[in-house]
């Protein structure tokens, strides 16, 4: 520390850092021209702010939809540990990206649910993209990038490829013979 003498304000010659000294013990003096002095023991606290982002502790792959199993489901839950500091909670948002797919998505700010608002096709998308983002109270942020997997489902059924009709028989021509082969593609 540093002290003005003729004003008498102390100022502090380093940047203050929670983490290296939380608090300053100083004494200052003050001492008229008869060279009579008083002493004043000071002790300085340092408030801890909340510098570092939280942890997004969640996977960069949500578990995978089937296509066609419906619009604004649940796909993904984001989780982040904010304890690495000063902790005030989280809240969570989707990063718009010209580069993924965050518009396809809703996202509730306190759980970190993310929902799929449209039906997945796998034809048209067979995977998204989209971007987390864990904020705390201070402004620090963590993102992270998910991945979302389509699954293919057979939508198609099966076209009859023989005849529409079978063959005639005679009556009276016994029992348990093949009458008909279907077949099917």
């Amino acid at each position: 520390f540093s002290i003005d003498s003729t004003n008498g304000a102390v100022t502090a010659d380093e940047e203050p850092d929670y983490e290296v000294q939380s608090s300053y013990a100083f004494t200052v003096i003050a001492e008229d021209e008869a060279g009579n002095a008083a002493e004043q023991a000071v002790t300085l606290s340092v408030n801890n702010v909340d510098e570092v982002a939280p942890t997004i502790t969640s996977p960069t792959a949500a578990s995978s939809s089937a296509e066609n199993s419906g619009a604004n489901q649940l796909v993904y839950t984001v989780a982040a540990d904010d304890s690495a500091d000063v902790t005030d909670g989280v809240t969570f948002s989707l990063k718009a990206n010209n580069s993924d797919d965050a518009g396809a998505f809703s996202i509730d700010g306190s759980t970190g649910e993310v929902t799929l608002t449209e039906n997945p096709d796998y034809e048209t998308k067979p995977s998204y993209n989209f971007t987390v983002v864990a904020e705390d109270a201070a402004g620090n942020r963590a993102e992270q990038q998910v991945n979302l997997d389509i699954i293919n489902v057979d939508e198609v059924a099966p076209s009859i490829t023989s005849a529409p009709t079978a063959t005639s028989i005679m009556e009276n021509s016994g029992e348990n013979q093949v009458v008909y082969t279907a077949s099917a593609d």
